[in-house]
């Protein structure tokens, strides 16, 4: 009797452990962190590192000193207006 309730029952178990293990392993990210982009602002005609801002849409994203901050296209061109970071 006992064999077999182990030999049915244990194909379940395994199934069920592999699927919490799964879930378990899974990486966890912050969503802001995610969000998160190296901004550049244009200051005396080059791009200079700036705050961390996104790309989501909603208000612009500015520095303290109230340059808007960028992002780099072309690798010296900030061209592309980023969003605040939430």
């Amino acid at each position: 009797m006992k064999t077999k309730i182990f030999k049915s029952a244990l194909p379940f178990m395994v199934f069920m452990l592999a699927i919490a293990f799964a879930f378990a392993s899974e990486k966890k990210t912050d969503i802001n962190e995610s969000l998160a982009v190296q901004g550049y602002v244009q200051k005396n005609g080059a791009c200079q590192l700036s705050i961390l801002c996104d790309d989501t849409g909603g208000p612009a994203c500015q520095d303290a000193d109230g340059f808007i901050v960028h992002r780099v296209n072309n690798g010296t061109f900030c061209s592309i207006p980023m969003s605040q970071w939430r």
